[in-house]
């Protein structure tokens, strides 16, 4: 049998209508291109007298077929010939069989191989206003069945989910996003009640309310998914008359994390520039003062405190950069604990202070040169503020490890306060101990500050993530 390629259907569809009639009668071909082409929107007419030139016409990319109009008897082939080949290329172009043959086999042969209608072509010009008419709808039906199918395609390949909720809220319809984000196929969802994947707060607000003429309403929300993960969702209603109404769900995860990070950033820039402000006004003041008299008396014991001031601010200055960078760091180092923790001890002024390593052969998942700083930090704290002698102890716990001394410890009322920015005794800057806190929250570690088995200190840190060797 032949086969033709069937002309694009991607063109941009207008009111215009282009007929190819087909009969092998030229006086009632001519005579139906006259009448036709007056009739409403029939803008072009091409005729044909044989299912091969048909096909030929059918074929030519630039006539743009939309309806095909055949008598059901041809030479050597018949209307219904043709018809079956075309169907093979476009199983919806519309064809109208217009035949004087008629009969009840022939109009049922022609509706089973897929004719869009069975007209006779009677004997008055009646007959011409009733095909285009015929013509009209059928084109106006396929038309509007194309921008359908369009929608939906571009609603399938939507990263949006998008669903069709029936008055009853029942699923007519989910595209493949809507489905996959609950963890449904498609036709899993098909027929059940919306509330089966959709929260609570969003189907209590719209049952009692919904009517066709509902405002379009829209809600962010959390739901947990079936693994346990929270993600954020953002879900639009809206009504479609009598039919239900739509149901977009998009997924803001993402966004929701990128607007914590983000508010996160500027509260701790706003930290930043407060604590700058703030710690270096003290510093910078006493240098100021100093300068003055040394340039009034000349003593040099001035310039001992000039310098005491600006090695602090250089303190400083290097704690807040630490504090500063402290979000920029990779935490997927497996890291000996033992090794960091004695080599930092060696590299840290402790002066009298002695250390008891019982870290053993424990690893962790972290940022190599953020525990350094944490456990440089901790040291210097004991150093600064614990006393002579102290001893300071290392060693895991059933979830993390801890760092205790022998010392003075931490009263309990100050365990919370010690680990604000710029909180100091005297003899720091204010911000190892914020430090030590950062590190461990930049881990997603806990921190407990209590008082060891000899008064002293002890910190300990919790959920902390052990490597194999």
């Amino acid at each position: 049998m032949d086969s033709v390629e069937p002309v694009s259907p991607d063109r941009t569809l207008s009111s215009d209508i282009t007929v190819l009639h087909v009969d092998d009668d030229e006086q009632f071909r001519r005579a139906t291109e006259l009448k036709l082409g007056r009739e409403p929107n029939i803008t072009e007419i091409h005729s044909a007298d044989s299912v091969d030139a048909a096909l030929d016409r059918y074929a030519d990319e630039e006539l743009d077929i939309d309806c095909i109009v055949s008598d059901y008897e041809l030479r050597e082939r018949t209307g219904i010939d043709l018809l079956r080949i075309v169907r093979d290329a476009d199983p919806n172009l519309p064809f109208i069989i217009f035949t004087g043959a008629g009969s009840e086999d022939a109009a049922s042969d022609a509706l089973s191989a897929g004719a869009t209608n069975y007209l006779q072509k009677g004997s008055d010009d009646i007959r011409f206003t009733v095909l285009a008419k015929h013509i009209r709808q059928a084109v106006e039906n396929r038309r509007a069945e194309k921008e359908i199918h369009r929608g939906f395609k571009a609603i399938e390949i939507t990263n949006e989910g998008i669903a069709l909720v029936t008055p009853d809220f029942e699923f007519n319809y989910v595209n493949e996003a809507f489905a996959h984000l609950f963890g449904y196929d498609q036709n899993e969802l098909r027929g059940k009640g919306w509330d089966c994947v959709i929260p609570e707060e969003v189907t209590a607000y719209v049952e009692p309310k919904f009517k066709p003429a509902m405002d379009q309403w829209e809600t962010e929300t959390t739901v947990t998914e079936s693994d346990g993960t929270e993600i954020s969702l953002h879900i639009t209603i809206s009504p479609i008359t009598n039919d239900g109404f739509v149901c977009a769900v998009e997924d803001v995860t993402k966004r929701k994390e990128r607007e914590a990070a983000l508010e996160r950033e500027n509260e701790r820039l706003d930290q930043f520039a407060s604590m700058v402000s703030h710690d270096l006004r003290n510093p910078i003041n006493i240098v100021e003062l100093y300068t003055k008299e040394a340039r009034k008396t000349g003593d040099e014991e001035y310039f001992d405190e000039i310098e005491a001031a600006t090695d602090r601010m250089k303190d400083i200055v290097s704690d807040l950069l630490t504090l500063a960078r402290m979000e920029e760091i990779e935490t997927d180092d497996s890291v000996s604990l033992s090794t960091l923790a004695s080599e930092t001890w060696a590299n840290t002024e402790t002066e009298n202070a002695s250390l008891e390593n019982e870290f053993g052969d424990g690893r962790v998942v972290a940022s190599e040169p953020r525990l350094k700083e944490l456990f440089a930090n901790l040291y210097r704290n004991v150093a600064a503020h614990a006393g002579a002698d102290v001893t300071v102890r290392t060693g895991r716990t059933a979830d993390g490890f801890f760092v205790e001394d022998d010392g003075t410890g931490i009263p309990e009322a100050d365990r919370e306060q010690v680990l604000e920015a710029g909180y100091s005794t005297g003899g720091t800057t204010g911000f190892g101990l914020t430090i030590v806190a950062q590190v461990a929250n930049t881990h997603g570690w806990t921190l407990d500050i209590d008082e060891s088995e000899s008064g002293g200190a002890r910190f300990e840190f919790g959920d902390v993530e052990f490597a194999s060797r």
